[in-house]
């Protein structure tokens, strides 16, 4: 600390600060970078920021700050009064969720004209109308106005829309960081001239069928040409590739030829369903090769120590075995939609996330409503803002699950958009001793598809639980059912599953007396159907 002890310090320019509920953000523009502090450590960013610090005041908080480069030595002199701050940055909230998004996913149009097979965005039929260059740039200033600090634009095919460079140029004028997806291979070079100056990144969308055939020389040759062209006006590139079936199987190489394009940096998307279902069915991986996912994806991150390599909210899984203070410190919640992230359609219409675009997904228009408004109010957003609490979702594997805070699984992939994700290859699961009421109810379902028949005895022993909790808990599982109705006092007493099973089916049918007790025994009708009369 002592080399910067008799100067001042200051934020690295471009570096955004913006007070939350639990301190602050730290938005570092250079490389996208989000880091989440106290409000103690706010409050000292901000001392800094105004320049009413001494350096001889700073704790080792400083040593790390300059590390990250969210800091940097000055000599300029320091000010004897507080400076006062942005309104925006020191505005006040009480509400236990972000002021705003960190980052704006932006659908410019819904228009292309490829015919990639895997594409979702011809399910989202319900939208019709695009914004024109008025409205889309006044929505900009909504989205910076309001403190967000990324602007993602994709589409449909965002090159298609001849307003683009107006609107990235705006965008980034207003302190946006503007980043492009694009599976525009040719675009020319002087389109490419007017957006660099105001694109922190784009990332090209991989056609892997284009690269997975042996002849692929045309693929290479015009993805090298654009890496090429985009590189030498200084901006950042980037791959994305879709995790199909046919790309999972041959994953290794696909990455190595896109390593030997330039690329380095990769972000790889979970298979979304595309508009036909037949190829949902053929192209969808199946659990053996999604769980096998997460050894391939280190394995390639291990040998390519110098590829920028990421995954969607949607793969969250893949980093379920993360400790939890590691989790938080590169930032992976898992999903994030309607919380870290918001979905702007052509129309100007909000939704969760990207994927939920669909009528009663639905949270209102920017141009209709200020963004403040429909982020606050919008029962549709804080639904999804808090989906971990809902109900579905607490009675789930993924509720139980304990990456769930890092991971969550994907809203598309539930079964009411709130619930477990039905493709997670395998939960974090705790011990049985240590499951919990949910989950040993969701444990002993699965048990007894299998083995048919618990005692009570058997359910103590595998649960670790007393009698008195395994006989009240057994009575309250909907699938299982005991042979002498709800009387059982004893270990010995079984219980039997109560789907597929005739016998209880007819018991059933003759009913019960005011005690709970049957009128035929489970052993009398079992002897009645093994009767030959």
């Amino acid at each position: 600390m002592a080399a910067y002890l008799n100067t001042g310090l200051r934020l690295t320019p471009g570096i955004h600060l913006r007070r939350e509920y639990f301190g602050g953000l730290v938005f570092d523009p250079r490389n996208g970078n989000i880091l989440e502090v106290d409000r103690s450590a706010f409050e000292f960013l901000r001392l800094i920021e105004d320049r009413s610090l001494r350096a001889s005041d700073a704790t080792t908080f400083l040593d790390e700050l300059l590390r990250l480069k969210i800091i940097e030595e000055s000599e300029e002199p320091l000010l004897s009064s507080r400076a006062p701050a942005p309104k925006e940055l020191i505005a006040a909230n009480n509400k236990p969720w972000l002021t705003a998004p960190e980052t704006v996913h932006w659908a410019v149009t819904y228009r292309c004209q490829e015919t990639c097979p895997d594409c979702y965005v011809r399910r989202f039929s319900c939208v019709k109308n695009e914004l024109n260059t008025c409205q889309a740039l006044e929505v900009i200033d909504k989205i910076a106005d309001w403190g967000v600090f990324q602007l993602a634009i994709g589409g449909g095919e965002p090159f298609l829309r001849k307003d683009l460079p107006q609107l990235v140029s705006h965008a980034a004028g207003r302190g946006l960081s503007v980043h492009v997806t694009t599976g525009k291979l040719d675009i020319s070079h002087r389109l490419l001239e007017s957006i660099a100056p105001h694109v922190k990144n784009l990332q090209i969308g991989i056609r892997a069928d284009g690269l997975a055939v042996s002849d692929h020389t045309a693929s290479i040759f015009r993805l090298k040409a654009l890496l090429a062209a985009a590189r030498g006006l200084g901006m950042g590139l980037g791959a994305n590739l879709f995790l199909t079936k046919s790309v999972v199987r041959q994953l290794r190489n696909l990455i190595k030829i896109l390593i030997d394009c330039g690329f380095d940096r990769i972000v790889l998307l979970r298979y979304k369903p595309p508009a036909g279902i037949e190829r949902w069915k053929s192209e969808n991986p199946d659990p053996h090769e999604t769980r096998k996912l997460h050894e391939q994806v280190n394995s390639i991150a291990k040998k390519n120590p110098q590829l920028d390599f990421r995954v969607d909210c949607a793969l969250g899984f893949i980093q379920r075995d993360l400790p939890a203070e590691l989790a938080k410190k590169f930032g992976i919640k898992g999903c994030v939609a309607a919380d870290r992230i918001l979905a702007l359609a052509p129309d100007g219409c909000v939704y969760p996330c990207s994927q939920l675009v669909h009528p009663p997904y639905n949270a209102g228009n920017l141009l209709e409503s200020e963004p403040e408004s429909l982020w606050n109010q919008s029962p549709i957003l804080r639904k999804y803002r808090f989906f971990r609490a809902k109900k579905t979702f607490v009675h789930s594997w993924c509720g139980v699950c304990q990456a769930k805070y890092k991971c969550g699984g994907c809203r598309v992939f539930s079964r009411d958009g709130l619930g477990a994700d039905t493709g997670c290859p395998a939960p974090v699961i705790p011990a049985l001793s240590q499951i919990g009421k949910i989950g040993r109810s969701l444990n002993l379902t699965e048990y007894m598809r299998s083995h048919l028949a618990i005692s009570v005895g058997e359910y103590m022993d595998r649960y670790g639980v007393g009698q008195q909790k395994a006989i009240k808990e057994l009575n309250a599982c909907p699938d299982v059912v005991s042979k002498t109705g709800k009387s059982a006092r004893r270990k010995t007493d079984t219980y039997h599953c109560a789907k597929d099973d005739i016998v209880l089916d007819i018991q059933k049918s003759i009913g019960f007396t005011c005690g709970g007790f049957p009128f035929a025994s489970y052993e009398q009708i079992s002897k009645w159907i093994e009767s030959p009369s």
